[in-house]
C-alpha cells in the first residue's frame, strides 16, 4: 500500500486494488449465478434476498470502506500508528460478538485481546516516538473506524452467511464493490499517470531508493489486491466456517508478525522491542486461540 501511494491516490489504491480482486474472483459468480450443477444437474445456486443484502454489505464493511480508510491514513499518519489501530480489529469483534450477537466471553479471550495490544505498542511504538511531526488527527481515526468495521464484518460473515459456499461469501462482495471502485475510478485522470511518472515495473534509483514510477506502483497494488485482498478472504472466510470469530479475528495480530519478516528480508533494523512485541502477539493468539483442537 505504501509502495503504491508513491505515485496514486488513496481512492486510485483503493479502487486499483479492488477491481483486480474483482476480476479474478468473477469467474465464481459466474459459475454460481449461471453454472453451478447440483445433484448432477446444472442450475444457479438459490442465494434468498437477505443473502444477497448482507453479501453487499459484507463487501462495503470489510472490503471497500476499510481499503479506502488504510490507504487515506497511509499518506496522513506513519504505518506504525496504522499497526497499532489495526490491532483494534479482535477488540471489536469481541465486542459485536458479545452485544449484537450475544456470544459469550472468556477471560482468556479478553486477556488475550489486551495483550495483542501492549504487543502492538511494543512492536510500532518506538517508530512513533522518532516520528517529528504532529500527527494528523483525523488519519488517526480513519483505521481505527476500518478496526471496527473489520471487526463488524467478522461477525457478519460467522453469523449471516456461514451458510453459504465459501466462494460465494468471498465472490460477490467482491464483484459488487469492484463494480462500484470501478464507475469511481474512471472518473478520475488515472491515465495521465503513466505520462507524468514513467518508468518499469522493476526501477531502483542506484542506491536503492523506489523510482517513482506509475508500472512500479502499480505492481505493489496488483500484489495487494491478488494476494491482500483475493487470496486471504478466501482463506479467511474458509477458516471462519470452523471458528469463533475472535479466533478468526487473530489474523490480524498475524499481520505485524509477517510485517517483521518481510521487514528484515529488505534490509530493515531489528531492535529488541520488536521481539518483545511479537512475543506478547504470539501469546495472545494462543490465549484466544485456546488448546481445544
Amino acid at each position: 500500500m505504501k509502495r503504491g501511494l508513491v505515485v496514486f491516490s488513496p481512492t486510485q489504491v483503493a479502487a486499483i486494488r479492488l477491481i483486480l480482486a474483482a476480476i479474478i474472483l468473477l469467474p465464481w459468480v459466474v459459475k454460481y449465478s449461471f453454472i453451478q450443477k447440483t445433484n448432477g444437474e446444472t442450475g444457479k445456486l438459490h442465494i434468498e434476498k437477505a443473502d444477497y443484502l448482507w453479501l453487499s454489505v459484507s463487501g462495503i464493511v470489510g472490503s471497500a470502506i476499510p481499503a479506502f480508510l488504510f490507504a487515506f491514513a497511509g499518506s496522513r499518519i506513519p504505518s506504525g500508528l496504522s499497526g497499532i489501530l489495526n490491532a483494534f480489529t479482535p477488540m471489536f469483534t469481541l465486542l459485536f460478538a458479545i452485544y449484537i450477537y450475544k456470544e459469550k466471553w472468556n477471560k482468556n479471550g479478553i486477556i488475550g485481546v489486551l495483550l495483542g495490544l501492549i504487543g502492538a505498542v511494543f512492536l510500532f511504538g518506538p517508530s512513533l516516538l522518532s516520528y517529528a511531526e504532529p500527527i494528523d488527527g483525523l488519519g488517526a481515526l480513519f483505521p481505527l473506524i476500518a478496526a471496527a468495521l473489520y471487526g463488524l464484518n467478522i461477525n457478519i460473515i460467522k453469523h449471516r452467511l456461514s451458510h453459504l459456499p465459501n466462494m460465494v461469501k468471498t465472490a460477490y462482495p467482491f464483484v459488487t464493490i469492484g463494480i462500484i471502485y470501478g464507475i469511481i475510478l474512471a472518473f478520475g485522470n488515472i491515465g495521465e499517470l503513466w505520462n507524468s511518472h514513467p518508468g518499469g515495473f522493476w526501477d531502483y534509483g542506484q542506491n536503492g531508493e523506489i523510482i517513482q514510477s506509475a508500472n512500479h506502483a502499480l505492481l505493489f497494488i496488483i500484489l495487494l489486491g491478488v494476494l491482500g485482498s483475493a487470496v486471504s478472504m478466501i482463506l479467511f472466510n474458509y477458516v471462519i466456517k470452523f471458528v469463533p470469530p475472535l479466533t478468526a479475528s487473530t489474523t490480524t495480530f498475524i499481520i505485524p508478525i509477517t510485517a517483521v519478516l518481510l521487514g528484515i528480508i529488505d534490509n530493515e533494523t531489528v531492535s529488541w522491542n520488536i521481539f518483545v512485541g511479537l512475543s506478547f502477539l504470539l501469546f495472545a493468539v494462543y490465549l484466544i486461540i485456546g488448546r481445544k483442537s
